[in-house]
């Protein structure tokens, strides 16, 4: 009987985390760079556009990562055209060079905000761009990024 209440509350729980969630999608990268013209592309699918919104940009990288923070830019065009783009600073270590992520072995994750509580416009289908803003041609070491919108706590 407690197993059964114990399964119960962490299905409801794991309900209400993902019942905000309105898109999450990632990109992988398969030689372990992102090279800085390669840009990144996401279509969100977004119907529900009253309520605020809060996107997140997702990184995995490796240990082999030099560099203390990756500097990317965010481009979020609307179904109608309109666009919204916001430089991002991903700070990846602390000032003694210890990475900032949560990690295992040589895999590191790290969420960070690109746009708080943003209203968008009509429903439909939104681009994301994401935009290597590094200065050498490859950034080695970043294995994944990603895209999440979640409905605001706003």
């Amino acid at each position: 009987m407690v197993r059964i209440l114990v399964l119960m509350a962490l299905v409801s729980v794991l309900h209400g985390c993902s019942g905000r969630k309105v898109f999450l999608e990632r990109h992988s990268f398969s030689e372990l760079k992102w090279n800085r013209f390669e840009e990144v592309k996401f279509t969100a699918d977004i119907r529900e556009t009253a309520s605020p919104l809060d996107v997140y940009i997702h990184l995995r990288h490796h240990t082999v990562y030099q560099d203390d923070k990756l500097f990317l830019t965010i481009a979020i065009t609307a179904p109608d055209g309109t666009r919204r783009i916001r430089d991002v600073e991903i700070r990846l270590k602390d000032k003694d060079g210890k990475f900032l992520s949560s990690g295992m072995g040589d895999l590191w994750d790290i969420r960070v905000p690109a746009f708080e509580g943003i209203t968008l416009g009509d429903p439909g289908k939104y681009i994301i761009l994401l935009e290597n803003r590094m200065s050498r041609y490859d950034t080695p070491g970043v294995m994944e990024i990603g895209v999440e919108i979640r409905k605001s706590d706003t």
